[in-house]
């Protein structure tokens, strides 16, 4: 594989990469929740990603290990009342911090070099197009346990009735329904 020098590199990178993506995580105004959590669970969680990053671009992760740990990051961050939108940015910037590294300060002495970057871009987009989509279907899960929904997410009126017959199913129980405010934009749901 044309890619393995540079995979090498952001492993043999790790803690830096590490550090500053955790940077970004904890000033970016997109990943506000970040902020609320311990600053060495968030290095060990983004480290992992890099340095074993040949482990997950391995193809054969993306379809077991990849979806399981994604899906079950997507349900944990649920329950940490992480927005969707929050953790899909945060995976973004991670992208995009690991893209400027393979990007920045490599020099395209010929067209291999120029193959070697290519390839490793796809192969980064591929990983965290599926990480994305399986934090998602973590977080339709979620909604599935918690609200007995499902239908779509997109279908307003449906989500609404199950949260409403979710609340008439909890009135007069020992505690509160805690149900998250809910804000559609373009498609997405916003958890608050």
């Amino acid at each position: 594989m044309l890619t393995k020098k540079i995979v090498k590199l952001i492993e043999d990178n790790a803690s830096e990469l590490a550090k500053e993506i955790q940077g970004k995580l904890l000033q970016h105004p997109s990943t506000h929740s970040y902020q609320n959590i311990d600053e060495r669970m968030l290095y060990d969680w983004i480290y992992d990603v890099c340095s074993r990053f040949s482990y997950w671009l391995d193809e054969d992760k993306e379809k077991g290990e990849v979806q399981k740990h994604y899906r079950n990051l997507g349900k944990e961050r649920f329950s940490q009342n992480f927005m969707l939108p929050e953790v899909i940015s945060a995976l973004y910037i991670t992208k995009r911090q690991l893209w400027e590294f393979i990007a920045a300060g490599r020099e395209v002495e010929s067209a291999l070099n120029l193959n070697q970057i290519v390839e490793t871009s796809v192969l980064l987009v591929r990983f965290f197009d599926h990480a994305v989509l399986h934090v998602t279907e973590g977080y339709e899960d979620m909604f599935r346990e918690n609200y007995g929904y499902v239908a779509s997410l997109e279908n307003r009126e449906q989500l609404a009735q199950a949260i409403a017959a979710k609340r008439k199913r909890q009135e007069g129980t020992y505690e509160e329904s805690k149900l998250p405010t809910l804000c559609f934009t373009k498609g997405m749901i916003r958890l608050g």
